[in-house]
C-alpha cells in the first residue's frame, strides 16, 4: 500500500502513518477548457462557466477527514465502510494518493475490475506527475489482478443485426465497437437488454461469479404487433376529439412613440442565440472528434476508462469542450427563443391613415404565436 503524499513511498500493510497529504491528479484539461472560454469571450456573459472549480478550503478539509476516516476503517477491517469515504474524498479533491487508497479498498471488497482500472488510471497520473515508484507499484497491482478478472462478451450474430438495434449493459449504451468485445466487469448480476424501432425488446440475466469470459448471444428480435384501434358505437373506430384551440393573451399596447422597444430586443436576442448555437454545435462536434480520436487510437474505451496519458489527455480535452458546448449551446437556445417571442408578441404601430381620420388601430384585430422546441429545433409559428 502507498502513503498518500505527494512523493510515494512504500508504507507497510499494517498502515502508513497519521500526517499525510493529498496529491492532486495531474492533466491539462482544466488549462484547454481556460483556452477555450478566452476564445469564447463574447459569449461568456450569455452562459455561466462550464468545467469543474478547484476545491475549497473547506471542501479540501472535508476530502482529507474523509480520507483519514477510510484509512481508519481500512485499518480496522472494514473495507465496505471503507470505500465510499475514499470515494468521496475523490469526488471533492481527486488525487492520485486517494484514487490508489480507494482502488485498493475495492480489490479488498471483492470488485476486481473496478479496482484493476483504477490502479491502471493511478499508474497513468504518477507517470506524468512523475512519480516513478508509485507508478511501477501500481501497475504492479493492476498486473497481478488481470488472471482474476471477470469478462462479459455480447456477440451479435448477423441475423439480430436489424437497423437500429441498440444494445445496453446494467442501463448503459454499448456502442457497435464494443459488440464481441470482452469486457471486464465486477462480479455480480449484469442486465443485458436490446432493443430497436418496430420490435419487442429484449432482456436478460447474467451472474458473474468467477474468473474467465461468459458469453451472451442476442437473438433476432420479433416484430412488434400494432394495438387495433378501439371500436366505437357503431363498430368503427371513435375519431379523436381536438382539443380547444387556446386563446393567446392579450397583447401590450403600443408605446406612445408608435411601436415597442420588444421588437428590435427580441431580434438582438434572436441574432445571439443563433450564433450561441452555432458555436455550441461546432464545440460539440470537436469534442465528439477529440474522444473518437482516443477510442480509435486505443487509449480509451467507450465508457471513458483510459489506459495511459494520452488517452486521459484526450479524454479531458473532449469533456471540456463538450461542458463548454453545452452550456453556449443552452445559453444560445433561451437568448433565440425569448428573442422570438418578444420579436412575434411585440404590438404594431397604430396606423397612421387612420389616426387622420379619427379612428386609431382595431383593437381587437386577431393574432396568435406560437413557439415550440423540438429535438434538435426551435419552431416559431404566427398569424397577424
Amino acid at each position: 500500500m502507498l502513503c498518500h503524499r505527494r512523493l510515494a513511498s512504500p508504507c507497510p500493510e499494517s498502515g502508513c502513518p497519521a500526517a499525510v497529504s493529498r496529491a492532486p491528479l495531474a492533466g491539462s484539461g482544466r488549462r484547454r477548457a481556460v483556452a477555450l472560454l478566452s476564445a469564447l469571450a463574447a459569449l461568456a456573459s450569455l452562459a455561466p462557466a462550464a468545467g469543474a472549480a478547484e476545491p475549497t478550503r473547506e471542501e479540501r478539509a472535508a476530502a482529507v477527514a474523509l480520507f483519514d476516516e477510510g484509512r481508519a476503517l481500512m485499518a480496522a477491517g472494514k473495507h465496505a465502510e471503507a470505500c465510499p469515504k475514499f470515494a468521496e474524498s475523490h469526488v471533492i479533491d481527486p488525487g492520485i494518493g486517494t484514487l490508489f487508497n480507494l482502488s485498493d479498498c475495492y480489490e479488498r471488497t471483492g470488485k476486481i475490475a473496478t479496482a484493476w482500472i483504477g490502479f491502471r488510471d493511478v499508474a497513468a497520473a504518477s507517470l506524468s506527475a512523475g512519480q516513478t515508484e508509485r507508478e511501477r507499484v501500481a501497475r504492479a497491482r493492476a498486473a497481478a489482478l488481470e488472471p482474476r478478472l471477470s469478462r462479459l462478451q455480447i456477440v451479435v450474430p448477423p441475423a439480430a443485426s436489424i437497423a437500429g438495434l441498440g444494445l445496453t449493459r446494467d442501463g448503459v449504451a454499448v456502442g457497435r465497437a464494443l459488440w464481441g468485445t470482452a469486457v471486464p466487469l465486477d462480479p455480480g448480476e449484469h442486465r443485458i437488454a436490446a432493443a430497436a424501432p418496430g420490435y419487442e425488446p429484449w432482456e436478460v440475466k447474467v451472474t458473474i461469479d468467477k474468473p474467465g469470459v461468459v458469453s451472451v448471444t442476442v437473438p433476432a428480435l420479433e416484430r412488434a404487433t400494432e394495438p387495433a384501434s378501439a371500436p366505437g358505437a357503431s363498430g368503427a373506430p371513435t375519431p379523436a376529439i381536438a382539443p380547444p384551440p387556446v386563446r393567446p393573451p392579450a397583447s401590450d399596447p403600443p408605446s406612445a412613440q408608435g411601436g415597442s422597444i420588444r421588437k428590435p430586443l427580441g431580434m438582438v436576442g434572436v441574432g445571439l442565440g443563433v450564433v450561441g448555437l452555432g458555436v455550441g454545435t461546432a464545440l460539440g462536434f470537436m469534442a465528439k472528434s477529440t474522444f473518437d480520436k482516443a477510442t480509435e487510437g486505443g487509449h480509451c474505451d467507450e465508457a471513458g476508462r483510459c489506459v495511459d496519458q494520452t488517452g486521459l489527455d484526450l479524454r479531458d480535452d473532449a469533456v471540456a469542450k463538450g461542458n463548454i458546448g453545452t452550456a453556449v449551446f443552452i445559453a444560445g437556445a433561451a437568448l433565440a427563443v425569448g428573442g422570438a417571442i418578444l420579436w412575434i408578441t411585440a404590438p404594431s404601430a397604430p396606423d397612421a391613415a387612420a389616426s387622420a381620420r379619427g379612428r386609431g388601430p382595431t383593437a381587437d384585430a386577431p393574432w396568435s404565436a406560437r413557439v415550440g422546441l423540438g429535438p434538435g429545433s426551435v419552431w416559431i409559428a404566427g398569424t397577424l
